[in-house]
């Protein structure tokens, strides 16, 4: 796996708004050279009170022009620079969820959603922080650390200047010491609010089922665990930065003890004036306060340098091998009505020992409707899987129209293909933008293919009809109405090769009779394959295929396997005996 660096992830931003950002630097440093004026103005007007002869009003007039200079320049960089790192914002979500998009369905098998939400929001907001805020403070405390211990040196006292700065030193070596340690600690504590995020979402999706078991303590209790232990990461945390911030704060105070001291003595003792002790203990501040932030800033650039290191982690993740344009041999193709071969498929799933296909070989000629039987876990749903391309199968095992699967666009593949999958899954939206999933359909295209579904009755039967929003992952519909909709949304796109993955399983007698009574017209002159566990599903099919662990065991025709009296007679026979349809 490539290893993406943080400075390639913002490079192909910052080469779009550098300008943007820089403008808003350099606002910044003339705002900070601009406070270094307002120390001496006012020392000035001070001795222009106290010292004869001295009009104090001219320094006053300058620290009034300065302050709305300020003003209007601070507007200027923090609008500059906090508005590039909320365009950063985006350009970093945009590109993660493109990303999770296009990993592969193996990704998603090992890491769980919690990760990723945990990227769109908590890291993303701390990558932000460090480019802005981080940004500023940083600026703050070079500018006003080292350009105010000049001014003071040099138009002050020298002397006094270095006697004050020498409990500084003690904050860098600090913030030296102790930053990596924050930096992964930092990690810690975002994988587990990770995994907190995670199990959140799993609970509150399975909400009914917890409750259907009267579990409600049961998770409750493993919620507060991980919890805990989420707590007690973040409480690592809390002390490194508990021990840091006490330093930053009480050593630049020794700053102030020895410049009262030493610059009290040297104003009576008439070495400097009242105004230049004033304008001293001012420059100070300068110093002093940008430090005291120094453990603030260390934190927030911590923080995201940590996060981008996960988001460059998670960039850095394989996408499908098709997606890479220098693949030999893609280009588009007619995939209209496809024949299919299949030569000696052995798949296996990600950090599995077990194959899940072994040896399969099939022809599937353009045109046929095949079924395919067998129990759980023999392997159905995995060869649509493959045929789809959700995983990918080992180079010259799968050809469509003779032309090996990694050499088809995997898009161009997949736009041509109506798939239904065993867990329908709906979305947040209206029934009818369910169904025209993917493009813009026309309401009569859409009703056609809920008709063609059998869950246009259905959905007339409700006030708003194909407008109902329904809800999260479609729980306003049943489980047999979601089925039928996601059966629709496959239909609609008219599609070569139709995928159907035991499609009946939720739905009752009489709506499968009626439903494969309509699949028999659409089916006509596309290449189709049944997966079903119900024999009465796949009878009428060309040809029928029966799996068991992961092979194919036999095939032919419904009459013909009837006649061999093995696997498939078996099938038949029990579900005749259990009155299954």
């Amino acid at each position: 796996m490539h290893r993406i660096t943080q400075l390639e992830i913002l490079r192909p931003f910052f080469a779009r708004y550098w300008m943007f950002y820089l403008l808003g630097v350099v606002l910044l440093i003339f705002v900070d050279f601009l406070h270094l004026g307002i120390p001496r103005l006012i020392g000035q007007a001070i001795d222009g009170f106290l010292i004869p002869g001295t009009d104090p009003r001219k320094p006053l007039l300058l620290l009034l022009l300065i302050t709305i200079a300020i003003a209007l320049t601070r507007y200027l960089y923090r609008e500059c620079i906090m508005g590039t790192t909320r365009r950063l914002e985006f350009y970093l979500r945009q590109r993660l969820f493109l990303h999770a998009l296009r990993l592969p369905m193996s990704y998603y098998d090992v890491q769980g959603p919690g990760k990723l939400m945990a990227l769109m929001t908590n890291d993303i907001t701390a990558v932000r922080m460090a480019v802005g805020l981080g940004t500023m403070l940083f600026v703050d405390a070079i500018i006003m650390g080292f350009a105010s211990v000049a001014v003071m040196a040099v138009s002050i006292n020298a002397e006094l200047t270095w006697r004050s700065v020498l409990p500084l030193p003690l904050v860098l070596l600090a913030a030296t010491l102790l930053g990596q340690t924050i930096h992964k600690r930092f990690r810690a504590v975002q994988e587990k609010f990770s995994e907190l995020t995670e199990y959140s979402q799993e609970i509150f999706s399975g909400s009914r089922v917890i409750k259907g078991f009267a579990a409600e303590k049961t998770f409750i209790d493993r919620f507060a665990a991980l919890s805990e232990e989420n707590v007690k990461t973040n409480m690592v945390l809390a002390r490194t930065q508990a021990a840091y911030m006490p330093l930053t704060h009480i050593a630049p105070l020794f700053c102030y003890v020895i410049a009262l001291y030493s610059g009290g003595k040297m104003m009576i003792d008439g070495i400097i004036s009242v105004g230049e002790f004033t304008a001293f203990t001012g420059y100070l501040g300068l110093i002093i306060w940008p430090i005291m932030g120094l453990g603030y800033l260390m934190n927030i650039v911590q923080r995201g340098s940590a996060s981008l290191n996960r988001i460059a982690a998670l960039l850095a993740e394989p996408l499908y091998e098709q997606e890479t344009p220098e693949q030999e041999g893609t280009g588009s193709f007619s995939l209209a009505v496809p024949r299919i071969t299949i030569r000696h498929l052995t798949f296996f799933y990600p950090q599995m020992d077990v194959p899940a296909l072994q040896n399969i070989s099939l022809f599937i000629p353009s045109g046929a409707t095949v079924g395919i039987v067998g129990r759980t876990g023999s392997g159905k749903s995995t060869l649509l899987k493959l045929l789809l391309r959700l995983y990918d199968p080992p180079y010259k095992s799968i050809f469509i129209n003779d032309k090996e699967i990694h050499a088809i666009d995997y898009s161009q593949l997949r736009e041509a293909v109506g798939y239904v999958s065993q867990d329908s899954l709906l979305f947040s939206r209206t029934i009818g933008e369910n169904i025209a999933f993917d493009k813009d359909y026309s309401p009569g295209e859409i009703q056609a293919a809920a008709k063609a579904a059998v869950v246009k009755e259905t959905i007339d039967t409700r006030t708003e009809g194909f407008e109902t929003v329904l809800g999260e992952k479609g729980r306003r519909l049943s489980g047999g109405q979601q089925q039928r909709v996601s059966i629709a949304r496959a239909l609609i796109k008219q599609p070569g090769l139709l995928l159907l993955d035991d499609i009946f399983a939720a739905l009752d007698y009489r709506t499968q009779v009626e439903l494969l009574a309509n699949m028999k017209k659409f089916v006509a002159g596309r290449t189709s394959l049944i997966v079903s566990q119900r024999v009465a599903a796949v009878k009428d099919a060309d040809f029928i295929v029966v799996m068991e662990n992961g092979t194919i065991v036999e095939q032919g025709t419904h009459q013909e396997l009837i006649a061999k009296k093995n696997a498939y007679y078996s099938l038949y026979e029990q579900q005749i005996v259990d009155g299954t349809p």
